[in-house]
């Protein structure tokens, strides 16, 4: 089921977050183009007069970067609004059980989430407050890209390391990490090139499937909270539970295929 990131949404997930912490809830939400921006400040203000305290991402990026910043602070969830209007929304904190913290909801909860949206009814009396949202800082990307380069670190095998790629990632956060694990990005000329989507949750890349399966096995999470269709790789569940395209393509790129 599609979940549209209107008011209304935001409305249901504060009445289930404020059920399930027993008060004021954190909740981060992230965006993934800068025409999402209003979409995610009008959730904020929704959240605010709901009781909640909204911490809004610093500019459009990535969902990993929302996922990771669900644990990161210790926030009981997260919002991500998609270019396509898409909510996703993540549990954390108080608000989930730990194996599944920063995790992508799972449908008993999600069902629990629509129940609430349900009771809202229409939406055009829904409270907003003009202010007491925060901003996650800017440096919460150098944790980020800090955290992937150590992980990926961590993983590579002794002696082994890519040469080149050539990449197709629009926030340059793919770029970032590859240049902080001195691995070259180049136009043409490699054997390997790395697609990641806007959302930054889906990897491409110029081999099959199960080479970049292969490539990862040891790094791949297999928590059954994790997405694992095609495409989509976990390799760094202890900080984002969830497909993070930007650190398998990275680790994909030193590892080798």
């Amino acid at each position: 089921m599609t979940r549209c990131a209107n008011p209304l949404l935001f409305a249901g997930i504060a009445s289930f977050l404020s059920a399930r912490t027993g008060g004021r809830f954190r909740l981060i939400i992230g965006y993934e183009t800068s025409e999402n921006q209003d979409a995610a400040r009008d959730g904020a203000a929704v959240i605010e007069a709901s009781g909640g305290h909204a911490l809004l991402m610093p500019r459009a990026l990535p969902a990993p970067l929302t996922a990771f910043s669900v644990r990161m602070v210790m926030a009981d969830g997260a919002v991500y609004v998609r270019a396509s209007g898409e909510a996703l929304i993540y549990l954390g904190g108080r608000a989930i059980d730990r194996s599944h913290e920063g995790a992508l909801a799972p449908d008993a909860e999600l069902a629990l989430i629509d129940e609430a949206v349900a009771a809202c009814g229409d939406g055009s009396s829904l409270p907003r407050s003009l202010e007491g949202w925060e901003s996650v800082g800017d440096g919460m990307v150098g944790a980020y890209v800090d955290r992937c380069t150590s992980r990926i670190a961590s993983l590579e095998p002794s002696g082994a390391r890519g040469t080149s790629v050539s990449i197709d990632e629009a926030s340059g956060l793919l770029a970032t990490l590859l240049d902080h694990l001195g691995v070259p990005v180049v136009k043409e000329g490699t054997d390997l090139s790395l697609s990641v989507s806007s959302d930054g949750r889906t990897l491409s890349t110029s081999v099959p499937e199960e080479r970049v399966r292969s490539a990862l096995e040891d790094a791949l999470s297999t928590s059954p909270a994790v997405p694992t269709d095609p495409g989509l790789y976990c390799v760094d569940p202890a900080f984002v539970l969830d497909a993070d395209a930007l650190c398998a393509g990275a680790a994909l790129a030193v590892l080798g295929v």
